[in-house]
């Protein structure tokens, strides 16, 4: 089943779906239905209105729910950044122990325009599972996950990291030393269900069969 944007709200997902799947896109998209500049502009769009319209407040608020009741939700990309800040279900304002070092390690110089980069994995995660220590991933520089202590109800767990050498295996990256030792993929919990945070882009085209896996375990783990 496709979700859209404007009709999480009232999808009643809980009762639909086990697990939403969120594929790379901006959260001003995922919340607004439009591009947002730097400075908080909206981009005009050349969609039908139809076609622009993001899931506000009260979808974000269902995801939450869907989540906290048990649900899955499995982010690649930029999507991840929605649960990224203060969140609010009901009456409850709560952050998810994990931010994103994107902006501060380009501050200092790090770029990497869409490279194939090596992940290290843990061995002991059901994710991970099947797997060996280490992958090549495509990977375009955001988000640069961090763990931090989780708040009451909340636990969290780094599933893969960049390596502190040899991070680089094909194409393009500045300062790639950065990278180093920061968060690839990363376990959230929340309540009775949990986050999959994937940093980089697991199906790319269809042309990055050695991290299929790492999606189909995400989907396919009790």
């Amino acid at each position: 089943a496709v979700l859209r944007p404007d009709g999480i709200a009232k999808a009643g997902l809980a009762k639909k779906f086990g697990i939403i799947l969120m594929p790379d896109e901006a959260k001003s998209v995922l919340e607004k239905g439009r591009w947002e500049e730097s400075d908080g502009t909206l981009v005009i769009s050349d969609y039908p209105p139809e076609y622009t319209k993001g899931m506000g407040d009260e979808g974000k608020e269902a995801l939450l729910a869907f989540v906290d009741g048990g649900g899955r939700i499995v982010t690649w990309g930029r999507s991840g950044r929605l649960f990224l800040g203060t969140q609010k279900l009901g009456e409850t304002e709560f952050i998810l122990p994990i931010k994103d070092l994107a902006k501060d390690l380009e501050k200092e110089g790090f770029y990497c325009p869409g490279s194939l980069v090596r992940i290290k994995l843990t061995r002991d995660h059901p994710v991970t599972l099947g797997l060996p220590d280490e992958l090549g991933v495509f990977y375009r520089a955001r988000p640069v996950w961090e763990t931090r202590i989780p708040g009451l109800g909340m636990d969290r767990r780094v599933v893969a990291w960049f390596p502190e050498r040899d991070l680089l295996l094909s194409g393009y990256a500045a300062k790639a030393e950065l990278l180093g030792g920061k968060a690839a993929l990363v376990w959230v919990n929340k309540g009775e269900g949990e986050i999959i945070f994937m940093a980089f882009g697991p199906q790319f085209r269809a042309s990055t069969s050695a991290s299929y896996k790492l999606l189909w375990n995400s989907l396919l783990i009790p």
